[in-house]
């Protein structure tokens, strides 16, 4: 009966996710909910202080509830925490215009060449996605590029592919929401699981930077290209609207950018927990950039509510987890694949899973991927003498680099909007690309250990 009522909860969250009236936080709170009274009443849970399941009436069953939520949430504090900082910080240095003098830098070696403005592209929202965000990603590399893209007569499509495909592949950071679902969902450190694709990230970003070489001439060849005319007149409009929130000067932004390589290398070499590293950046971040308690106060105001409808979710998936760990629902399921699977499959079930992460990201979306069948994977994982972990990875490949496939997310329809595609389009042409990308990245992942092939 576990096993059952957890099957059905997931089914009927997927298919709410994919209707999309109503927002993540009641699905992820009100469905576990109704499933620990089924539950509770019917008698298959154990009411607590007792060491036996039976059955229970309707207040016995919120306050069973409760204690299920108090354990979800204890796996999902360190998260919240880590997302709300690392958001404003980012936000903070773009205020300080950190970001527009790294860009604005890099335009000056760019010639009238199409490969060079694919590896601007490539650039920019790199700098744009640090901050894991991906509505803000599409806001400024789209109206940044386009213009530039259709000069050069470049199908804005193309432009569409590689900001999604970039901002997929750097949506491995420890910060980013990606990561910050899976983690609250599976119990698997965010840090940890960065360090494990690592080596898959990097070889993932050198490959669609070097890709500009082989596609930039072939659209070349295509007939793209601009006179070097028109090509100096939007170079020297690309920036005349750029003004900063926070007045600070060049000094300012050199030290920022100096401190947060510092932050990248110290977070990479393990020398300091995620979560402290961004309250101690943010706090020197508002001190450096501020001018006076006013103005750090009106940061954290202005991007404190991006954070907060994350942050929201990441603490129903508390509820989700909770319900589903301490009830026996998740233990169930997983007894319940696992018994299904040939013997011979069970120790490739990882790579499988990364090998299909894209399609089945597309079709559930990732949230519920992240969310839901993350942690029924990586126990199925552990059942066949693997890792939480391992499980986790896998999952995350496929879905970072396929989020602007996903039928059933806004993101993807903002970008669509701002480029000018159709789904359809989308679909059509950027399809085989990102599960190539995706095959490719979970092989890595396997020859560089983040799960077994």
């Amino acid at each position: 009966m576990l096993a059952a009522v957890g099957f059905i909860l997931v089914v009927v969250m997927v298919a709410m996710v994919i209707w999309g009236k109503i927002a993540l936080p009641p699905i992820l709170i009100i469905l576990p909910t109704i499933a620990v009274i089924i539950l509770g009443l019917m008698g298959y849970l154990v009411p607590p202080k007792a060491e036996a399941p039976a059955p229970m009436d309707l207040i016995m069953c919120f306050k069973t509830l409760q204690g299920y939520l108090g354990t979800g949430l204890s796996s999902t504090l360190n998260t919240a925490a880590l997302f709300t900082f690392a958001v404003v910080f980012f936000n903070v240095l773009g205020d300080a215009g950190m970001f527009d003098l790294i860009v604005s830098k890099a335009m000056r070696y760019i010639g009238n060449s199409v490969t060079m403005i694919l590896l601007m592209t490539c650039v920019l929202c790199s700098i744009a996605h640090l901050d894991g965000s991906g509505a803000t990603t599409w806001l400024i590399t789209v109206p940044t590029m386009l213009p530039l893209f259709k000069k050069m007569r470049i199908s804005p499509i193309v432009l569409l592919l590689y900001v999604a495909l970039v901002s997929g592949v750097e949506n491995m950071l420890p910060w980013t929401s990606a990561l910050a679902r899976v983690s609250a969902s599976t119990g698997v450190d965010a840090r940890e699981l960065w360090t494990a694709l690592l080596p898959t990230q990097i070889i993932g970003m050198v490959l669609l930077y070097a890709s500009c070489f082989i596609v930039g001439p072939m659209l070349k060849k295509r007939g793209c290209g601009m006179t070097d005319e028109e090509f100096a007149e939007v170079k020297s409009g690309m920036f005349q609207n750029s003004d900063p929130v926070l007045k600070v000067g060049r000094g300012v932004l050199y030290f920022d950018m100096a401190f947060l390589v510092l932050l990248v290398v110290c977070l990479l070499m393990g020398w300091i927990n995620t979560n402290v590293a961004f309250m101690i950046g943010l706090s020197i971040a508002l001190v450096v950039n501020c001018k006076d308690a006013k103005e750090m106060t009106a940061q954290i105001k202005k991007h404190g509510a991006n954070a907060l409808n994350m942050v929201m979710i990441i603490f129903s998936i508390g509820m989700l987890v909770g319900v589903m760990k301490d009830s026996g629902m998740m233990n169930a399921m997983t007894d319940t694949l696992v018994g299904l699977m040939p013997e011979s499959m069970g120790t490739h079930l990882t790579f499988i899973i990364a090998l299909l992460s894209v399609p089945l990201s597309m079709a559930v979306g990732s949230d519920t991927l992240y969310m839901v069948m993350a942690p029924i994977f990586g126990n199925m994982a552990i059942a066949f003498g693997g890792t939480m972990m391992a499980g986790a990875a896998a999952c995350v490949i496929g879905a970072c680099v396929a989020v602007n496939l996903c039928l059933v997310a806004p993101t993807p329809y903002l970008a669509l909007g701002l480029c000018g595609v159709e789904m359809k389009d989308n679909l059509k042409y950027c399809f085989l690309p990102t599960w190539a990308l995706g095959i490719f990245l979970a092989v890595v992942a396997a020859i560089t250990g983040a799960f077994p092939f």
